[in-house]
């Protein structure tokens, strides 16, 4: 039972630790950052499965679902003139601690200004869908490289 605790608990922080406040990303992760917009990123999302990306919208979908116990779900929207309903999106995970901020971003999509923020794909093995989990807007660099996502 021990052994089982002294592997399951560093296991579980390194999971949960992002969840509250600044995440820290070490240089040679964020170096390998990819910056791309919701049109560019929605159809290849399976093929960056747990990369670090910067992804520019438009706005945020008014609908935010309470998905899991500290977990929220919500969309990121761009305007795309190709696509059918006119309009690309990519679904996002909130954590319930930076909920608030999350609200604060545009849900109007006459905005046309260019946001972005900062997060890791990830699949959702459970309900079978890929989703940005999001890390925040702003970004701090320190000297050695290394970077500070907050919001």
């Amino acid at each position: 039972m021990r052994k089982l605790l002294s592997l399951g608990l560093p296991a579980l922080l390194l999971f949960v630790a992002p969840c509250f406040g600044d995440v820290h990303v070490e240089a040679k992760n964020w170096k390998q950052l990819q910056t791309y917009d919701v049109r560019t990123l929605a159809p290849v999302m399976g093929d960056h499965n747990r990369e670090l990306v910067a992804v520019k919208f438009t706005f945020r979908g008014k609908d935010i679902r309470h998905q899991k116990p500290n977990w929220f779900e919500g969309s990121l929207w761009q305007p795309d003139p190709k696509a059918r309903k006119h309009f690309a999106d990519v679904r996002v995970m909130v954590a319930k601690a930076d909920l608030n901020a999350f609200k604060g971003i545009t849900t109007d999509s006459s905005s046309g200004q260019e946001l972005t923020v900062y997060g890791t794909v990830l699949r959702d093995f459970d309900s079978h869908f890929l989703f940005v989990r999001l890390l925040g807007r702003n970004v701090t660099l320190d000297s050695a490289g290394n970077a500070t996502v907050s919001w």
